[in-house]
């Protein structure tokens, strides 16, 4: 009696190394190293899927190589979208601060115009300061047309955002021009800070002013 043929053993394949490499290239693009990662994953996989499909040994590893070369093309595609909002994220505060400024300093030229329309009114009148806006008016000048001097654009919340301190005084009796505020903003718009405006026409922004 013939013994039985050995069984013939049959070899698994074999996992190609490229797509391997091209499955972490492309995990690595798309959790940490974005285009560093991911055009070496699709070059690999590219080559990954030429060499399993050109090979007679029956390498596998199609899906792996499959798999890193797609995450390599959408972390490539993707990196103009990254760069974006990188951009973005860097340039908006300063637009902001640029934006807060320009309001700042058009708050302070409007307080400087008021201040000033308040000492013309004060030099004809004994010194006394106008009771109402109305009073200096006409002693405004520079105003821009179709802008109103007494709205600060960063106010919410009132149509007129500066006050006189000192309505109908007399501008001798109230202390050192340098010292004396005789416009103020009514709100701080301006990060807890005011506009101000004193009796020898200089203005500030300042803090904590009442």
């Amino acid at each position: 009696m013939e013994a039985p043929p050995p069984i013939k053993q049959v070899s698994q394949p074999r996992t190609a190394g490229l797509a391997i490499a091209s499955l972490v290239l492309g995990i690595l693009s798309v959790t940490c190293l974005s285009i560093l990662a991911g055009i070496p994953a699709v070059i690999v996989g590219s080559v990954a899927l030429h060499q399993i499909g050109s090979s007679r040994s029956g390498a596998a590893g199609k899906s792996q190589a499959l798999a890193g070369l797609i995450m390599g093309i959408v972390s490539v595609a993707l990196l103009p979208l990254v760069i974006a909002v990188l951009a973005t994220s860097v340039t908006l505060p300063a637009v902001n601060a640029a934006h807060a400024h320009a309001k700042e300093a058009q708050c302070l030229n409007n307080v400087r115009q008021c201040t000033q329309a308040c000492v013309r009114y004060a030099q004809e009148h004994d010194t006394a300061l106008p009771r109402v806006w109305g009073d200096a008016a006409k002693y405004v000048v520079n105003e821009t047309p179709g802008k109103s001097l007494l709205h600060c654009r960063q106010d919410p919340v009132r149509a007129v955002s500066y006050e006189i301190v000192y309505p109908g005084q007399r501008l001798v009796d109230l202390g050192p021009p340098a010292e004396t505020v005789i416009v103020r903003e009514i709100r701080a718009n301006h990060h807890g800070k005011r506009a101000l405006g004193f009796a020898d026409g200089h203005v500030e922004l300042r803090a904590d002013a009442h």
